[in-house]
């Protein structure tokens, strides 16, 4: 009978101060923490389990794609722009807005106490731009000369679509 060689499985480093404050909001949802549970201020050493156990859950490529879809969806609803196809895609993808909810502000206080390194996570809004329709480009006039009613039109990158993101 051949014998069946195993290697050990070991857990991947999650360096926690690398991720996003949208990075560890997802990461602390999908993981063990009690919805209802509060920062316990800097030496919160649960908190910073909780945010290392959702990254391996999911991967850490993973937890960086949704949370890029939850730093888009929270551009679009803070411009009061969401369509009933990004609330779809977004409620199926975080069903319990009070457990998002707690993950979001737990994801911000951890910065307190470990914070993260400043790098663009892209900002992706799923199921298409409700400004530009996913021209990523919008028709604009721009206001060059006031008093000598100078302007000029043309298209410009989507102000929603196409702005920076953002690192925590």
């Amino acid at each position: 009978m051949p014998a069946t060689l195993t290697a050990p499985q070991v857990a991947p480093v999650v360096l926690i101060g690398e991720l996003s404050s949208w990075e560890r909001a997802v990461a602390l949802y999908v993981s063990d923490m009690p919805t209802g549970y509060r920062y316990q201020g800097r030496e919160d050493v649960n908190l910073l389990a909780w945010i290392e156990q959702g990254v391996i859950r999911l991967g850490r490529d993973e937890v960086r794609r949704r949370a890029s879809f939850l730093a888009g969806y929270r551009r679009v609803w803070g411009r009061d722009l969401v369509t009933p196809e990004i609330s779809r895609r977004h409620a199926a993808r975080f069903p319990s807005a009070r457990r998002l909810n707690a993950a979001e502000d737990s994801a911000a206080a951890s910065v307190l106490s470990l914070a993260p390194v400043v790098r663009d996570l892209p900002v992706v809004i799923d199921g298409g731009c409700p400004l530009c329709d996913g021209t990523r480009q919008q028709w604009a006039t721009w206001v060059i000369d006031a008093e000598s009613e100078w302007y000029e039109t043309g298209f410009r990158p989507c102000t929603l679509c196409q702005s920076k993101g953002g690192a925590a």
